[in-house]
């Protein structure tokens, strides 16, 4: 093999090693349901798809580097492009905090649901949730602009340029900090409707000692989330899709 031609192909196993790492936590990509195979074909194709915009650049990169400092390299692009995933995964993960804390509002925190996104199994408010927001992302095609993140990323953090972990780290804070904000949005209306709802079966237990106003009220309260939830699903996951939409329209960074 021919240095130029070993160069070539070392800037396009960088590009999918930034790209793999992003996959790894991807919404949607990274599902235990997609089988191991599937997501590498993924990854490659996604690679030699991009490769084609970045690689007369990457050279030039490559080129400066010493072989010594390869496998520092491959961990460095692994680092960010993991980072970029882990951030849009911190959205959903903030979707699945939302239901399950409205769950245990209206009632269902002792029926277990079916896991589809995740390997544990989460309360059936949860697993709807996450399935809708990853169904909504594949629809919009908010996947395809992660792509654009991830080229947009090479003009934040070079490739040849040094590891900054305080920017990643600062990234990943930020991140954290705005789908805490989202969560806590999302479950705010069920927050007060249970609120509510518990003091008023609290009165009523306390001026009917004699009957069980908890065990009695339970499918009230049950059918009352419920209509609740029916009532503000369109505006809750146009609030999670929105956010979402706007974090990876700005690079994800």
């Amino acid at each position: 093999m021919t240095p130029e031609l070993e160069m070539a192909a070392f800037a396009v196993f960088l590009l999918f090693c930034r790209i793999g790492g992003c996959v790894m936590f991807a919404p949607g990509f990274s599902s235990p349901r997609i089988p191991m195979q599937i997501r590498l074909f993924v990854c490659l194709g996604v690679t030699l798809s991009v490769a084609p915009l970045l690689h007369a650049g990457m050279l030039q990169a490559v080129a400066d580097i010493s072989p010594s400092h390869r496998p520092f390299l491959i961990v460095k692009e692994t680092l960010i492009g993991s980072t970029i995933g882990l951030m849009g995964r911190f959205f959903l993960l903030a979707l699945q905090f939302a239901a399950t804390a409205i769950a245990n509002m209206i009632g269902l925190a002792g029926i277990p649901g079916v896991p589809m996104d995740e390997m544990e199994t989460g309360s059936p408010l949860a697993t709807l949730a996450s399935i809708s927001a990853v169904m909504i992302i594949l629809t919009m095609g908010l996947h395809i602009e992660m792509l654009g993140a991830i080229i947009d990323s090479y003009q934040v953090i070079a490739l040849g340029a040094p590891l900054q972990p305080d920017v990643l780290i600062a990234n990943l804070m930020k991140t954290v900090t705005e789908t805490s904000i989202l969560a806590l949005r999302l479950a705010a209306p069920f927050i007060a409707y249970g609120v509510l709802v518990n003091i008023a079966i609290g009165l009523s237990n306390r001026f009917t000692p004699q009957i069980s106003v908890y065990h009695v009220t339970t499918g009230a309260v049950m059918l009352g989330g419920f209509l609740l939830l029916h009532a503000l699903w369109n505006d809750w996951m146009m609030l999670f899709i929105t956010s979402y939409e706007a974090w990876i329209m700005r690079g994800g960074f």
